[in-house]
This record gives structure tokens, C-alpha cells and sequence, in this order.
């Protein structure tokens, strides 16, 4: 990979790198092992005990070969490596199943709850009760801690009273047979939900129901204990990789501060992949600066994420509050994100990075996303390449792809767009912050390029809007101005509306593929020259664009867990723009993200497999 060449929008080529470290010693864990103990040497035939003994020993040029087994611990890498050819790894053994877990086994004793007020409990419904164990918490119980941190109370969000109680919600998670049970804000709402919880102050007694009020003497129940499940013991330390592994159960708080089940503590340079992060509270993975207040450490950013599955995470998958500059995150799946339903608080995506530079985000899957963006970069973000990734399934306040007070230059191009909602059925005033359920979302900004992507069943809002926020927002000293943006050689499928422009001066819109509109013309400029709405005419006449675009008969269906999409496009098909702004990016063959090769396979069979 580090010979590869891949331009970034600027044509300048990403700074691929890679692990070149000959490992000199190798330290194996095995907590099955007859004859574990964290005193022995770490060999195969006495390996230690935990992986956290091991990460006290490990140092540069040296690898933890974990073996299978379940580890309830929060590993805390004392130290990083030292560079490409001197790194630390952590690493499952070939074929072995590591599961690191931030909680513990809960097995009562268990007794039939009494002495608080329900109203009628339906048949055979019984609330439970169990203490939970001081040992557990070293210093921070999740379940005497809630979701929303002091920070954030300045921010006013208590306007939204459902949301409120859900920020107030304790950290700690109950999960019964792997499922996990919801919490609700008071006790009573145990009568009418089964497979649900309610703490009691101060945090070390739970009131449960189990899924279909089955006996919890015969449910295996598991509580969260630790914030997180894999985190360096002090900050800003680079060249770890960490391989393998299924990361499950962390009591995160909501962001900010990004303290995530797997966290770089603010460091540099981490290789993390072909790893599972699963039921987080909050996020699954951090590796940005973790607070905005934090300083800058250099060298920071320059991480790969590739290859992870990272699904139901409560608000974030992959987060980044600034300091990800060079990264590249790839091939990953991130799905089911954001059943913590507090999208109003501005976290939640399967991907968010603030001020993000020199970014490679390619070929992931952003799927199943309920109160939440798929991908969110927040302001002042230059020179990021967003390609061949897929959005499928979000519903959203925001966008399937948001793109925040962005002055610089940045390009999405090659992507599929595929059923986008709006995840509030509240009607919002055109250009709130709140506006929901568009395809990519240009927000107050600037020179953004929307090339050769497919975008089909947006259905509540514009597939894509460039748009300014209602009383200007206020980024790197100043007000975007929406101006100098590109959308080119698009297709357009199963939406009333298909492009928004606040504003016409300097903008550009030229070989794009739209459906041939049904009940209103898809096409709006909003600005003292132009109103809209405009069918291709009028976009035409007017504004001299999409000369070299079309219209056509387009059916299309796309699979978001095959990733396989059909189509049939009846009439002519543009050539599509020549776009020399994209420094010859990608070999897509015309409107759209599809290749020659793919095309002929689509027009042979109606039918390709994406990615």
C-alpha cells in the first residue's frame, strides 16, 4: 500500500505508510491456559494471564499475541513505539477468537422488587432487583455517572425535554444473553417495558425486567463496569497497532470529551484493524485530540483505521475532535449507530472529524443509521477526499454525508446515496440547522466538488444541498458564502428534489443524469436572481449549466447488506463533463460512480456488485 498512488483534491498524493517493523519479541497472552500467571515470561508454554501485564512489558519493535479467550479488563499501553519500523502490536493469534470487555459477569443474588409505585404490572410481568458490586468500580461507576458531561450544560439543549432525560441517563449497560436491556428515566416505566432497567441512586442497585420476563436465573447477565476497553495509560503516544480484536461493552460518555472503547489518547500514527467494536454506550473508536480545549501535540494524526466492523455504537463509530490530519480510514463497515437518539447534541455519525486535513476516507460502508449522519466533517476541513463509500439507510436532523463550514477545497466523488430520511417529523424552516434527511450536505460553505456519485431514494429533502444556515455561521473568522462549488457527472434516481443552491455566483453544475421529474422540477437556486424551483430547461437557460447533463427514465434498487445495485436507464446517456478539477481521480466512465466495466456488466444483466 505504501507504493499506491492515490491524489487528494489539491492533485497532490496521499502520504501513504505502513507497519515495516521485523517484531524482535513476541509476548504471549492466554487466559485459558492451564498455566497463565502475569508473572511468567510470556512465552507460548507460560503464557501471562491478562493483556494488560503484557502491555506493562511490551516496548518498541515488540508484539502481544493474544490467544483466544474472554478478557474483562481495560488494556492501558504504557508506552508507543518509535516508528514504521519500530512499532508496538497487539494482536489476536491467527484464528483465535479475543474478546476485551469492559464488563462483568452479574449473577446476583436476585429478588423480586418491592416498595416503589408501578400502576398495574401486565400478567406474569415481575421486576427484579440485584445490588451490583463496590469491587468493580475502581473510582468510576458508570451507573452513578450520566450520558451528558458537565461540559456540555452550557449548551442549552434541555429545550428538548425527551432528549434531556435521555442525556440524564446513566452510562452503565445491562445486557441479558448478549441482548442488551433498555434503560428507562423512572421506575415506573418498568410496568409497560420488559427487557428494560432503572437505577436507584446512587448507582449500585438495578430494577430489571428481562426480554419476555424470563427467570434472570436462567439468563446469563453481563453489566458495564469500565469506561472504556482499550486506552494508553498517558497521552500522545504513536506507532501502536492493534489487530484482530472484538472490543464489546464500554461505558463511554457522550461526546465531548471522545474518551471511546478504543482510544489513541491523543496520540499518533496507530494501525487499527480487522478488529470489532460492538455495543459501545457511546463511541467505538477516538483518535483525535479527545477535548477541543486540549493542545495540539505534535506529530499528531497520520492513523490508519482499516477493516473494522463497528456497529451499535450509542452516538458515534469512528470520532475524531481534530488532529486527524493524514489518516486514512478505510474499507470499514459501521452500521446501527445512534440508538442513544440525542442527534441534537451534534456528535452522532458513523464517522465525525473536526478540522480535518489531508484525509483519505474510502470504500467504507455507512449502513443503518437511525439518529445519526453517516459521515460528518465539522468545520474549517480542507483538502479531504471522501470515494467509493457507501450510505444507505440513515435517517437523519442532518445529512447521509454532512459537510460543516468548510471554506477549503474538498471532493466526494464515486459514492452511493441510498435511502436517506429525515429523522424528525417536525417541520424545520428552510436552512435551519435541523433540516433533515438529505443525500451530501454542503452546510455554509465553499469549493466542495460532488463528482460521479449515485444518489437514489432521497425522499424528505434535496439529494444535494449546498445551503447557508439562517443567520450566517461564523467559521475561521468568517461567514460561508456558498460559492465555488461543483457538482458534476451525478445520476439521480427516485427523488422529487434533487439539487439545492442557496446561491448561483460561482457555483457550477454540469454533466449530471436526472430522473425525469414527477410531481415538482427537482433543480432550486435560492438567491435575488433566481428562484426556484427550475426544471433542466430553465437551469439550462438561465444559468448555463448542466449543458452537457440529461434527463431519462431511471429505475433503481440498491441492497445496503449485498451492497448490489440495479438499474435501468432508458435514453440517451450523457458522456458526462470533462472534469479537470478532479486531477484525472477514479475511471468512472459517465454520470455516476461506475467504471466502463461495471457499466457493461449493469447493461448485460441490470445488476452489479458494488465495492
Amino acid at each position: 500500500m505504501a507504493d499506491e498512488v492515490v491524489k487528494l483534491p489539491d492533485g497532490s498524493d496521499f502520504p501513504f505508510w505502513e507497519d515495516r517493523t521485523e517484531y524482535s519479541r513476541i509476548y504471549h497472552v492466554s487466559a485459558a491456559h492451564p498455566a497463565a500467571d502475569d508473572e511468567n515470561g510470556g512465552t507460548e508454554d507460560e503464557p501471562l494471564a491478562s493483556i494488560s501485564a503484557a502491555a506493562g512489558r511490551v516496548g518498541p519493535g515488540e508484539k502481544v499475541v493474544i490467544h483466544a479467550g474472554v478478557y474483562r479488563e481495560c488494556v492501558r499501553p504504557a508506552r508507543g513505539g518509535e516508528g514504521p519500523e519500530s512499532m508496538i502490536c497487539y494482536e489476536a493469534a491467527d484464528g483465535e477468537d479475543v474478546r476485551i470487555l469492559a464488563s462483568e459477569d452479574w449473577t446476583g443474588p436476585f429478588e423480586l422488587s418491592t416498595g416503589w409505585r408501578t400502576g398495574r404490572l401486565p400478567e406474569g410481568a415481575r421486576i427484579w432487583t440485584g445490588e451490583l458490586r463496590d469491587e468493580w468500580f475502581g473510582g468510576y461507576n458508570p451507573f452513578n455517572a450520566v450520558n451528558m458531561p458537565a461540559a456540555y450544560t452550557n449548551y442549552g439543549w434541555d429545550w428538548h425535554r425527551d432528549e434531556t432525560h435521555r442525556l440524564q441517563l446513566r452510562r452503565g449497560m445491562v445486557f441479558a444473553d448478549g441482548r442488551p436491556l433498555k434503560q428507562v428515566f423512572a421506575y415506573h416505566e418498568l410496568a409497560r417495558t420488559d427487557g428494560a432497567f432503572w437505577v436507584e441512586e446512587p448507582g449500585l442497585r438495578l430494577h430489571f425486567r428481562t426480554h419476555c420476563d424470563a427467570d434472570p436465573a436462567g439468563v446469563r447477565l453481563e453489566v458495564s463496569v469500565r469506561e472504556q476497553c482499550f486506552s494508553p495509560a498517558v497521552p500522545d503516544i504513536g506507532y501502536i497497532r492493534v489487530s484482530g480484536l472484538t472490543f464489546e461493552h464500554a461505558a463511554d460518555p457522550v461526546p465531548v470529551p471522545q474518551r471511546a472503547t478504543v482510544s489513541t489518547a491523543s496520540g499518533h500514527h496507530w494501525i487499527i484493524e480487522d478488529c470489532t467494536i460492538l455495543d459501545a454506550n457511546a463511541c467505538g473508536i477516538d483518535i483525535g485530540r479527545v477535548h477541543w480545549h486540549a493542545e495540539r501535540s505534535e506529530p499528531c494524526g497520520r492513523h490508519i483505521v482499516r477493516r473494522n466492523h463497528i456497529h451499535d455504537c450509542g452516538v458515534c463509530g469512528i470520532a475524531g475532535v481534530c488532529d486527524v490530519d493524514g489518516s486514512l480510514i478505510e474499507d470499514n463497515v459501521v452500521e446501527h449507530i445512534g440508538f442513544r437518539n440525542i442527534e441534537r447534541v451534534l456528535e452522532s455519525a458513523g464517522l465525525k472529524f473536526h478540522h480535518a486535513s489531508d484525509v483519505l476516507i474510502r470504500r467504507n460502508v455507512f449502513r443503518h443509521m437511525h439518529h445519526a449522519s453517516g459521515l460528518w466533517l465539522d468545520v474549517g476541513n480542507r483538502n479531504c477526499r471522501i470515494t467509493r463509500n457507501v450510505f444507505a439507510d440513515v435517517l437523519t436532523l442532518l445529512g447521509a454525508c454532512y459537510i460543516e463550514c468548510t471554506h477549503d477545497l474538498n471532493l466526494i466523488d464515486g459514492n452511493i446515496i441510498w435511502d436517506v430520511r429525515n429523522g424528525d417529523p417536525r417541520p424545520t424552516q428552510p436552512g435551519h440547522v435541523m433540516h433533515g434527511g438529505v443525500g451530501f450536505d454542503a452546510d455554509s460553505g465553499e469549493n466542495l466538488v460532488v463528482a460521479h456519485n449515485f444518489l437514489g431514494r432521497v425522499s424528505d429533502n434535496y439529494a444535494v444541498s449546498f445551503h447557508l444556515q439562517q443567520g450566517g455561521r461564523v467559521a475561521g473568522g468568517r461567514a460561508g458564502l456558498c460559492r465555488r462549488n461543483k457538482l458534476l457527472n451525478n445520476l439521480f434516481s427516485d427523488g422529487d428534489r434533487d439539487v439545492l443552491f442557496a446561491r448561483s455566483e460561482d457555483n457550477h453544475s454540469d454533466g449530471n443524469l436526472f430522473a425525469r421529474p414527477g410531481r415538482r422540477p427537482p433543480l432550486c437556486v435560492q438567491d435575488e436572481a433566481a428562484g426556484g424551483p427550475l426544471d433542466l430547461a430553465a437551469w439550462r437557460e438561465y444559468l448555463g449549466w448542466d449543458q452537457l447533463g440529461g434527463e431519462a427514465e431511471i429505475e433503481a434498487d440498491f441492497d445496503p447488506d449485498t451492497l448490489e445495485l440495479s438499474l435501468w436507464v432508458t435514453g440517451d446517456m450523457p458522456a458526462g463533463a470533462e472534469v479537470a478539477e478532479l486531477h484525472g481521480h477514479g475511471d468512472y466512465a459517465g454520470p455516476g460512480p461506475l467504471t466502463a466495466e461495471q457499466w457493461r456488466v449493469l447493461r448485460e444483466n441490470r445488476r452489479v456488485k458494488l465495492l
